[in-house]
């Protein structure tokens, strides 16, 4: 297999299991959505926001466009205005990898943080950076859904190919 459809297996079984954590985030109340639990960027809210921000950050950079800041939180009120958003973003970012050739995942992109450091990085290490971004970041939802004794799903990647070759549903 190459890099290129290690790639997109990689983000299909990356927006599935975000899939998965967005529809347990649409059953909370209000009040579980924004508790503070002390976890990542403070509740399940502003977490699933930083997740989407972080994927818009990387995009933006790709394109070249450097970007100023993080989405804000209060701009998606609801679980159903940050899955709509999220949704463009994904659609966004399997039509760029799919434009990739495997020479193109070689290319060292030079970008700056937001601390202002510059680095040189293969734009495929970026990309594998952003999808275990969001695995860090669901391992934490899933704390936060654990400390509300709200059932949560598995999504480890066994269980997406388990899934995905009809062995088992999840």
């Amino acid at each position: 297999m190459d890099v290129k459809d290690y790639l997109k297996q990689v983000y299909d079984y990356t927006y599935w299991a975000n899939g998965r954590y967005l529809a347990v985030a649409a059953t909370l109340t209000d009040e579980q959505l924004h508790r503070g639990l002390g976890h990542s960027w403070g509740d399940v809210h502003a977490t699933l926001v930083h997740m989407l921000s972080s994927e818009r950050v990387w995009l933006g950079r790709w394109h070249g466009e450097p970007p100023k800041g993080h989405l804000d939180p209060p701009d998606f009120p609801t679980i159903a205005s940050l899955k709509a958003a999220w949704a463009g973003t994904e659609k966004e970012m399997h039509a760029f990898i799919d434009a990739q050739t495997a020479q193109d995942l070689q290319v060292i992109i030079t970008y700056s943080n937001f601390q202002g450091e510059t680095f040189h990085v293969p734009l495929w290490q970026m990309l594998m950076h952003v999808a275990n971004h969001e695995t860090h970041h669901r391992g934490e939802l899933a704390a936060m859904f654990a400390l509300m004794d709200v059932p949560h799903p598995e999504d480890e990647v066994i269980q997406y190919f388990l899934n995905l070759s009809g062995q088992k549903k999840f």
